[in-house]
């Protein structure tokens, strides 16, 4: 049985509802590429139906931020891409379904797009696209609007990139992240219980063509952010549920990491996308991750909801220094 989880799957008996926010599918120039494919899905955190995928990343020193728990895991598909194509990532929260909530209305924060050759090396994550605080709020302690919220969110889940112009061929991953600032009024170094919640979320494309553009030396993960950072620790302020601050809210936000590459498109707009192709439901999972103990369970009974666990095991990343070529995948256009 496979480690990560088996919502890969294009059908199943019962669907889940409990799931953190995570990429769905791919569009590629508006034409979705499937539901959950080349996407390294992050492991669920428990026993279905109650665990949920995506845990947020808070421990900035936690091979998870690369590409989240189980991301060294490959998926079984690639998506081929040409220079200039447009990316549109389909970030969901409980299902792949316009009104679905995408994420929390409380978790302001930036977004961000990163590019690596596959397999990632030392600082070989290139920034490519970004978005924090791009309005501020004309309510005292209103948190002003956000790529997370105001943007993602409301935008049914969808965030845009384009590949490079010239960039060489290759396989490559894309590293998306979403950063929830509703607990980083504190670093998580000093209070576990708070900090700033990074979602990371990798896509495996490979790049066809007769491109020549190589990706300079970026960043690493971990080793991009520090608790020192002001954008890792910061306050957003009023949010539901949170004490009245006393003081208003921040006029600038810097977002953490490094500046976006030269290379990259000075401008990133949406691009209207198609149906989607596949499930719009999670599935029911066999397998999940507690504290590097990853389960294997089956399940029984009439209608499958019986649980019975089978084993369990010790799980350590083990990142692949050589690329593994998965089943290949044809270029989807309209």
């Amino acid at each position: 049985m496979r480690l990560y989880s088996s919502i890969t799957a294009l059908a199943a008996s019962l669907s889940v509802a409990n799931a953190h926010c995570y990429i769905w599918g791919v569009f590629v120039n508006g034409v979705d590429q499937g539901t959950f494919r080349a996407i390294r899905t992050p492991a669920y955190n428990g026993p279905s139906p109650h665990g949920y995928a995506n845990s947020p990343v808070k421990n900035l020193t936690s091979i998870d931020l690369r590409c989240n728990v189980l991301g060294d895991k490959q998926a079984d598909y690639t998506i081929q891409v040409r220079p200039g194509d447009n990316l549109t990532f389909d970030w969901h929260h409980d299902e792949r379904t316009d009104t679905d909530d995408v994420i929390a209305s409380s978790h302001h924060g930036p977004a961000l797009v990163y590019l690596s050759p596959d397999p990632p090396t030392e600082d070989s994550f290139v920034k490519i696209w970004e978005e924090g605080l791009y309005e501020m709020s004309d309510v005292l302690f209103g948190p002003g609007k956000w790529a997370t919220t105001s943007d993602i969110a409301a935008n049914h889940g969808h965030m845009n990139m384009r590949v490079p112009a010239g960039l060489k061929p290759g396989h490559y991953l894309v590293r998306a992240e979403m950063i929830a600032l509703h607990e980083g009024d504190a670093s998580y170094l000093k209070n576990s219980f708070r900090g700033a919640q990074f979602y990371p979320n990798c896509v495996q494309i490979e790049v066809v063509g007769d491109g020549t553009v190589e990706l300079p030396k970026g960043v690493s993960f971990p080793g991009a952010y520090d608790y020192s950072d002001p954008g890792v620790v910061f306050d957003v302020g009023l949010t539901p549920g949170a004490p009245l601050p006393t003081t208003p809210c921040a006029t600038t936000y810097q977002i953490p990491g490094p500046t976006v590459w030269s290379g990259a498109w000075p401008t990133t707009s949406a691009v209207d996308v198609g149906p989607v192709s596949g499930p719009t439901t999670a599935t029911l999972w066999s397998s999940w991750i507690e504290k590097s103990i990853v389960t294997f369970a089956t399940y029984d009974g009439s209608d499958g909801s019986t649980l019975s666990t089978l084993s369990t095991s010790a799980y350590t990343a083990d990142w692949s220094t050589m690329y593994h070529t998965p089943e290949a995948t044809p270029i989807m256009s309209a």
